[in-house]
């Protein structure tokens, strides 16, 4: 089969959770050197998936004619000058959400998407999703989206604390910005937003379809709480998604009333979880949630955990959470492997890609600075309709 010839810069959180796995599975891809400042580090993940060539010089990698595209995962103040400076050297990029800290860098990155014309691909997974992809047919069928709610919540406290405060909708919901606008197939209008306390926030977002969109994010939320929920009201009837692996229909009389999806694996990981979920959908990973979050709770509060004596050795629980378990945000189908591989594909067929683009990353960019100041404001935020850079 044929495939694209990949580099990868940054060998991080992300990329070792998904994007080095994922470039070994995906059909069309091929990773030939991955790119990392820390030389133990990138040694650890060269031999791991027997990546041909390793270097802590990007522009080494950058400079190799054989390499068509480059996967950009390094820290979010250094992604678009990366973006720029791959696309310049001839690549096409697939990159990191967000796109930039600011919208400034964003429009530069469309500046020189639009000066090259290679394709940019912003990691903005979601869009491939097996349970959103079809969340949006059955919602188009049905006369399209008019009302939707979308709740986003996890452990942000524990995991977020390197953040300032108040970051969280540039970091995260970002991601459901463009969500959104993929779902309806339509521009923000207007955004309101208000918070009780710095991440902990509602959102309410007009579009110019004529839907509305409330979205609540908190980083105050447990392990046990799945992290996404996807409400969507139709013309007349409705679509719900539990976090990627339940969909349920109601007013259509012809179609499925339940529909689950696999979950997402590791090769570090156990696996078992993704048949489950398959067969069992939201009660399995309500399950699974449950199990996690009491037994870390049990070891760190030094308790009994549900049905058990004397409490779990705290040795044996860490072991399991961060070396056995499935990754518990990741666990589920959000598209990462799909997204890869739709771009692959896109750049040996010279076709334009589905994935969110550069522009995408600078409309999302911009409503999450909109949100920022309807929060400082406490007013409206009123988009011009010239979101394209």
């Amino acid at each position: 089969m044929e495939s694209v010839v990949f580099g990868l810069i940054g060998a991080g959180g992300i990329a070792q959770s998904q994007h080095l796995p994922n470039l070994s599975r995906a059909p069309h891809a091929f990773l030939k050197t991955v790119c990392d400042v820390r030389e133990d580090v990138l040694r650890q993940m060269q031999q791991k998936y027997s990546v041909p060539h390793a270097t802590a010089d990007y522009r080494s990698l950058l400079s190799d004619p054989e390499i068509r595209a480059v996967v950009v995962a390094t820290r979010e103040d250094m992604q678009a000058a990366l973006t720029i400076e791959a696309l310049r050297a001839g690549k096409h990029v697939y990159v990191e959400k967000p796109l930039a800290e600011t919208s400034e860098a964003c429009a530069d990155v469309v500046a020189a998407q639009r000066e090259t014309g290679r394709f940019v691909a912003v990691g903005f997974n979601r869009r491939f999703a097996p349970a959103y992809r079809k969340a949006k047919e059955i919602a188009r069928a049905e006369g399209g989206a008019w009302n939707i709610h979308y709740r986003i919540s996890d452990e942000y406290w524990r995991w977020g604390k390197g953040y300032p405060p108040g970051v969280r909708v540039v970091h995260e919901v970002c991601h459901i910005f463009d969500l959104l606008r993929w779902l309806t197939d339509s521009e923000v209008a207007s955004v309101y937003c208000a918070q009780s306390r710095a991440d902990d926030e509602s959102l309410v977002l007009t579009f110019r379809s004529g839907c509305v969109a409330s979205i609540m994010s908190s980083g105050y939320a447990t392990m046990d709480l799945p992290k996404e929920r996807l409400e969507i009201i139709t013309e007349r009837g409705a679509v719900t998604v539990e976090d990627f692996v339940e969909l349920r229909t109601f007013g259509f009389a012809h179609r499925e009333p339940v529909l689950r999806f696999a979950g997402h694996t590791h090769p570090d990981r156990e696996f078992t979880h993704k048949y489950l979920l398959e067969s069992e959908g939201a009660a399995a990973l309500f399950a699974l949630r449950r199990l996690a979050w009491t037994l870390r709770y049990a070891a760190e509060a030094n308790v009994p955990a549900e049905g058990q004596q004397p409490p779990p050795d705290p040795r044996e629980v860490r072991r399991y959470l961060n070396e056995t378990s499935p990754h518990w945000n990741y666990m589920v189908d959000k598209g990462w492997l799909p997204a890869l591989d739709h771009f692959a594909q896109c750049i040996l067929r010279n076709e334009p890609p589905e994935n969110a683009g550069a522009q995408d990353g600078l409309r999302a960019s911009l409503l999450s600075h909109a949100a920022i100041r309807s929060r400082d404001t406490g007013a409206v935020v009123f988009m011009d309709g010239d979101e394209t850079g």
